[in-house]
């Protein structure tokens, strides 16, 4: 992908290991990321006072090194990263209204989706079993009409995630590198959503989680839809920052509805109580958005998919059982499991469990 030198500028700045606000006050000393790279020897003095000796230092050596930026242009191309500045003309706009919007946008897989109408799903690790086949049959449908935004985590977001790769419309905002997702727990399923939809992070490819990252990456979640809704979640969960977020930014925000006393949903009835839009189907959402959704056909099934689909009851099952009854291995159960939430017939419970929709 080519850049503009302001794209270039930018991506050069936001590869030194600086917190937003430092490099959020270098951009202003110089106006624009451009001007900081061609005039730094002459704002070396109120950069150091902004950003420390240290990180002047290492910037100044990287101008200096001409294989710098070539070898990172490099090493973003050989991992599939596009990178998407809020100087690029696929920056979602929705995203500028969020609170401190990223500089720079790691992308891997369909980056046109940026510029398409997107709506949240979020969840809690701890959904259950009938929430996660009511998400994902919910973000199946809604993925006719938007490209679906959720996050990484077991439970609720994965089973957004399954709802919408078989459309490929679909935005997972990730609290690390794009570089790490094999370390992720749900690996395999993220490993297609950058193939059918898209990855996207604030973080360079190799940063990790960590625990501020989380509450960060909701602001995106947020920023980038149109509308949210929340299947699940206590009264703590992050869930409620995404809404929140959604919330201040005038978004419309729903949530599922659950029965007094559970504390998986406490969040979800709070929302309601405070502000959210009760939501126990397709209708209630699609409606409010004067659109009109149906119901898609079925997928036909592999002779594999059949076999494990048999050994799977009404309750969630470990992998390993799953192993053992289908006289298959856990790594060729993976793919398979995948395949299975994609069309809708089996739906991930968290902690290696399956569960049959």
């Amino acid at each position: 992908m080519g850049y503009t030198k302001e794209e270039k500028a930018m991506i050069w700045l936001d590869s030194f290991p600086l917190d937003r606000a430092k490099k959020a006050a270098a951009l202003r000393l110089a106006r624009e990321p451009y001007a900081l790279a061609a005039r730094f020897a002459a704002l070396e003095r109120a950069l150091a006072a902004e950003l420390g000796e240290g990180s002047v230092a290492a910037m100044r050596a990287s101008l200096a090194d001409e294989g710098y930026l070539r070898g990172l242009f490099a090493s973003y191309e050989r991992e599939g990263i596009v990178c998407v500045t809020c100087f690029s003309p696929l920056y979602p706009e929705a995203l500028r209204a969020a609170e401190d919007p990223p500089l720079v946008l790691y992308c891997k897989g369909d980056v046109s989706l940026l510029k398409e109408r997107k709506f949240a799903i979020v969840g809690s690790r701890r959904t259950p079993p009938h929430i996660l086949r009511r998400t994902e049959r919910l973000a199946e449908g809604l993925s006719r009409a938007f490209v679906i935004v959720t996050g990484h985590a077991d439970g609720g977001d994965s089973a957004a995630i399954a709802g919408a790769l078989a459309s490929g419309k679909l935005i997972v905002v990730l609290a690390f590198g794009i570089a790490r997702i094999a370390e992720a727990e749900n690996a395999a399923l993220l490993q297609k959503a950058g193939e059918r939809g898209l990855l996207v992070s604030e973080y360079l490819p190799g940063q990790t989680a960590r625990r501020y990252t989380f509450p960060a990456r909701n602001r995106i979640i947020a920023g980038l839809s149109d509308g949210v809704l929340v299947v699940s979640g206590g009264e703590k969960s992050g869930t409620r920052i995404t809404a929140h977020c959604a919330y201040a930014l005038g978004r419309d925000v729903f949530a599922f509805p659950y029965a007094a006393g559970d504390p998986l949903g406490a969040g979800c009835n709070k929302l309601i109580k405070e502000y959210a839009k009760l939501a126990e189907d397709l209708v209630d959402i699609s409606s409010a958005f004067g659109i009109h959704l149906c119901e898609g056909e079925k997928a036909p099934l592999t002779p594999q998919e059949e076999r494990v689909l048999a050994c799977m009851g009404g309750e969630p099952v470990h992998i390993s059982a799953l192993a053992t009854a289908s006289g298959m291995k856990e790594a060729e159960l993976a793919p398979v499991l995948t395949l299975l939430s994609v069309k809708k017939l089996a739906v991930s419970c968290g902690g290696n469990r399956w569960g049959k929709v």
